[in-house]
Parts: structure tokens; sequence; C-alpha cells
């Protein structure tokens, strides 16, 4: 935590030069262009959902808290704040790609993001697009990929927004940020920070969570400047983390870890008539100390570098037929003290195309192809179709081929590595509806995805593992969304929403559920809106879940409700305050084994937009 002050001072700062700034009256960001245009035009026949900010807020302590209240994606975490990984339809942590600005940036050492070190404050959109995306995208989006979109407008915008927030377990964060355009340019600027001492009890049980404190601090600057016939744009995003990993009811927790990782995306596009071109570079950087007494000065490390650039064209003829190709080049160079010095280079060519046929029916096909990686890559494609019924229904299908290269830590692990392993591959295809009634709107979905050459790791002779290309898994299931907006009167409005999912995940060589994959998640918020006052409930269903291959051990089931309330200050209506009571009827609850999650907790928090 030696970094703490530093960061919480640096907040503070911009929190007090932004809040004496002299602005303009708060503008509404509109005709916002996002900086990835392929997840609007070449998803037609996916599912895609966009969270709003008022869901994100609610659920702003991190990526996983975000997800986990208002998707049907599952997460296994190893104690609040500390490692999380996702379950995307049943498939593993490195099988679910996130995305930020159109850039794949799941760790190079192993192919998975922690979504507990990424902050959901300030960006523009958060999207959760369903089903393979490996052809846009990349190793590892096979059961879905979560996007993090920045955007930009050139319209008239002066906008400034502070939060404090205090709560229980010393847990305190601030966030503030500014948007500003004048002539030909557009500027946003967002810093964020949350720590907490995380020293929850244990429901029931006379124990505490230690070792757990966390801080994480977070900065991103998005700039874009109007040319003659196009724009330039420029997304830079910097984040520090730094925790105590938790003990569990059986160990005292003793190790820590800490990471930096920084993200720039320049991009140069330009219109001529119905053509585009877009040029692109961008460069990743990403390192860890691992402190197996963090007491003690000796550590694990590794660092990382990825290279990128891009030449993309897009054509849109007669308003039916849009084509985009794309070349790109990616050069990763990393070491660490368990996976010596590696590189690896790619080349990919990207050919996506789509057909509108008429106002209610449009499809796609996409075709993708690696070379250079060093492994026998095969040719991956997608294809998707979306026909509006009426109105009130619309059905939609896609299948694709996806696949997920073998990591550094896979491939080069001192003593456990395995230089042999290949791609895993999956097949995957889903039929979805959406039905409308009024103020009413629902989307039930049902899947099929068939993986093999799964990397597995398997213990060779004694303590020694290895991964190796054995595991075939079969997973499908249903999910349904709902959302429900009416206005009561004038000054009155009821929002409600809610998600469920069955998953099925067979481990086809054990004939058992995968473990953390829970056959039923569910979840849902109600929120009432009266002039300035809102308030919420919020609820989380998550089934059993099993816990070894055998499916003999299990994490149970469990529900936990979360309520919250905020107002807008009659004397003042740009300052907001509010609470959140978290956990609200003290459940005991694990997401992974032993490892219990925060008793009864409270927010507290000061919003104000200048």
């Amino acid at each position: 935590m030696k970094l703490k002050g530093y960061h919480i001072f640096f907040t503070i700062f911009l929190c007090t030069a932004s809040a004496f700034a002299q602005l303009d009256s708060i503008q509404q960001l509109p005709e916002v262009m996002l900086t990835d245009s392929k997840l609007v035009h070449f998803s037609k026949g996916f599912k895609l959902e966009k969270l709003g900010d008022s869901l994100i807020e609610r659920n702003a302590t991190s990526l996983t808290e975000t997800l986990r209240y208002n998707s049907n994606i599952y997460f296994k975490e190893n104690s609040f704040g500390m490692v999380s990984s996702p379950s995307f339809r049943g498939t593993n942590a490195a099988q679910t790609a996130v995305i930020w600005n159109g850039i794949n940036i799941n760790s190079v050492f192993t192919g998975q993001t922690d979504f507990n070190v990424i902050s959901p404050l300030n960006y523009e959109e958060i999207a959760i697009r369903s089903g393979g995306g490996g052809v846009q995208y990349g190793s590892g989006a096979v059961g879905g990929s979560i996007h993090l979109n920045n955007t930009y407008s050139f319209k008239k915008i002066h906008s400034t927004k502070v939060g404090l927030l205090y709560g229980s377990f010393a847990t305190l964060g601030g966030t503030a940020s500014t948007t500003q355009t004048w002539g030909d340019h557009y500027l946003n600027v967002g810093v964020d920070f949350i720590s907490s001492d995380n020293d929850y009890e244990y429901v029931g049980k006379n124990q505490k969570n230690t070792h757990g404190e966390f801080l994480r601090f977070s900065a991103k600057i998005n700039e874009a400047r109007k040319l003659k016939r196009g724009v330039a744009t420029w997304n830079s995003e910097y984040s520090y983390n730094n925790r105590n990993f938790s003990g569990s009811l059986n160990t005292v927790g003793k190790d820590g870890y800490n990471d930096i990782a920084t993200r720039n995306l320049w991009q140069i596009q330009q219109e001529m008539g119905v053509f585009k071109m877009k040029i692109s570079a961008a460069h990743l950087f990403e390192q860890f100390k691992y402190f197996p007494d963090s007491d003690k000065p000796l550590y694990d490390k590794g660092r990382a570098n990825t290279f990128i650039s891009g030449l993309q064209t897009e054509v849109l003829l007669s308003k039916k037929f849009r084509i985009n190709s794309k070349i790109e080049y990616t050069y990763v160079t990393a070491q660490g003290s368990n996976v010596g010095e590696n590189h690896r280079k790619t080349l990919a060519a990207v050919l996506l195309f789509n057909h509108k046929i008429s106002r209610d029916f449009s499809y796609g096909l996409n075709l993708r192809k690696e070379f250079l990686n060093g492994f026998d890559n095969p040719w991956l494609f997608s294809a998707d179709a979306k026909w509006d019924v009426s109105k009130s229904y619309s059905l939609r299908v896609n299948g694709s081929k996806n696949y997920r290269i073998p990591t550094f830590n896979d491939l080069y692990w001192y003593g456990g590595g395995n230089s042999n392993l290949q791609p895993e591959t999956s097949y995957q295809v889903e039929l979805g509806q959406e039905i409308t009634f009024g103020n009413l709107k629902t989307d039930i979905a049902a899947y099929y995805i068939s993986s093999e050459d799964l990397i597995k790791w398997v213990p060779i002779s004694g303590s020694v593992w290895e991964p190796i290309n054995i595991q075939e898994t079969r997973n499908y299931g249903i999910e349904a969304t709902l959302g429900y907006f009416i206005k009561l009167g004038p000054q009155h409005s009821l929002d409600f929403s809610a998600n469920y999912s069955y998953t099925k995940a067979e481990d086809l060589e054990k004939k058992k559920q995968l473990i953390y994959v829970p056959f039923q998640k569910a979840g849902g918020t109600v929120a009432y809106d009266f002039r300035k006052l809102s308030i919420y409930a919020q609820g989380l269903f998550n089934g059993e879940a099993y816990t070894t291959t055998d499916n003999s051990s299990s994490v149970a089931g469990y529900t936990v409700f979360n309520f919250g309330a905020s107002v807008a200050l009659p004397f003042e209506p740009n300052l907001t305050v509010g609470g959140r009571l978290k956990n609200a009827f003290n459940t005991y609850y694990e997401n992974v084994a032993y490892r219990p999650m925060p008793s009864r907790n409270i927010q507290i928090f000061l919003n104000l937009k200048i």
C-alpha cells in the first residue's frame, strides 16, 4: 500500500481542480461515436447488452460487481476484492475476452483478465456481447466478450463530475471526470480510486477476513480531433493495483500482489464518400509482482509489452452492403521469473460482411486467418442473421468457430510448461428471440458450444503438473432477460430489470458438470424515482456450484439482497447524496470454497455535477 497516499492525493487534487473550473451548463452527449464501430455494424445477429450509467453506479466497486448483478455471467472470486474470474455460458476465464476500444486486453501470461483490477467507471459504454467473437476479437472470445468503450463527440460539451464514497471496513473511494469540447477538439479525463481494509466478519463464524487489504487506482484520457475528412483519436489508460491476498476459513493469508497496466491506442480515420479507412497503433504494458510473504521483499515478477498495428478499410454500398477488411500485426515480448524471456508475432487477416436485404432482415458473414504465431492456425468463421418479424417480435441466429491460443504460462512455465500445445477450438450456435409488449421487453436465447483440445493442467509425477490438450466439453443452456419501464405520472416512474440463466457445462470425459459453473443464476433490480428521489432494491441468486471435478463437493447456492437510495438536494440540484445497504439480510455465502464473502455493510456517497 506504499502508493496509497499518492493516488488518493492525485484524485482529490483533480476533484478540487474540477470543482472550481469555470464551466458552462451541462450538455447531454449527442451523436456520440464509438472507437470500435465493428461492435455495432457486425453484431446484428448476436445478443448485445449495454449497461446504463445508473446500473454501473449502483455496483461500481469493481467490474466484477457491476457484471455479477447485471448480467448472466458467474464470477469465481477468491474472497471479496481478490482474484476474480468469469464463467460466461459455462466457459472458463481464458475463454472470455475483455475488449478495450476494440483491442483484446487479456493477459499474455494467464490468458485472462482479473475483473477486480478493472474499474467500471469513466467508460461511456460497457457492453456484453454473447456468443463467439473469435473472428473479430481473436483468441479467447469463445463464450462471449466484455467491451469497455469510449466515445467522442464534437457537439458543445462542458461537463464535470466529482464523487466521494465511504463505507464499512474502512472503504474509501473517489472519482472525478471532465469532458470538454472546443472547436474541433474533444477531451475526456477521468481518475478514480478505491481502498479498503476489507476486514469483514464471516457471518456465523468467530472469524474475520484478515490480510485482505486492497487499493485500486486508475486514470483515463480520451482525446479526439476533427480532421478535414475524418478524425484522429487517442485513448489512454493507466491502472495500479496493490492487494494482500485473503486467507480462508482454514488458512492465514500472507501473500500479496501488485500490478501495473498501461494501454494506449492511436487511430486516424478518413472518409471518402462510401469508403472509410482507419490506421491504428496500440501499445499495451502489463507488470506484476507476487510476494509469497507480503512482509518480505522477495517476489516473483513478470512484465510484457504488446505492440499492435492495423490497417482497416470499410465500404458501404447502396446503404445495404457493408464490407470491412483488416490486416493486423501484433508483436508480444514478455519476461518473467517463472517463464523466462519469450516473444510472439501474429499477423491476422479479417474480412467482415453485412447485407441488409430489407428494413426487416439482415445477415453477416465473417472470416479470420492468422499467421506467424507458431501454431497450426485454423480458419475462423462466423455467420449471423436477424429478422424483425413484426414491431414486437424479432428472431436472430448466429454460429461460429472460435479458438484460444496457449498462454505464455501454458507454454513456458518452468518445470511444467508444454511447448507442444495446440490452440483450443470450439463451435457454437445460438438462437434468440426478442419480444416487445409496450414498455415490456424480453430476450430469450438458447445456445450450444462444443469445444475440443481444451488445455488442462494435469499431474505428471508427484507435485509436477503439466498442461496438455485432452479435455472436451459441451456447453448448452438458455438465457432470459427482461426489462420494464413505466411512467406512473408526471413525476413518478418505475424501472424493473431481471435476468435468468440455466447452464449445463459438461466434461465429456468424466460426464460431470465443470467446476464453478452453477446450473442456475438469476438477478433483478427494481427502481422507483420520484422527482429528485431514487430508491432501488436488488437481488442475486446463484445456484449450487461444484468445486471438484468428480462433483463430490460444492459451494451452496445463495441469495443476496442490496438496497439503495439517493436524492438530489433541493437547494443544490447538481449535488446528490445517497447510500447503499449491501447483503442486507446478512447472508453467509461463498463463491469459492472456504472463502466467505462480506457480511452486511453500508456505503454512503456524494456526487456533484458541475
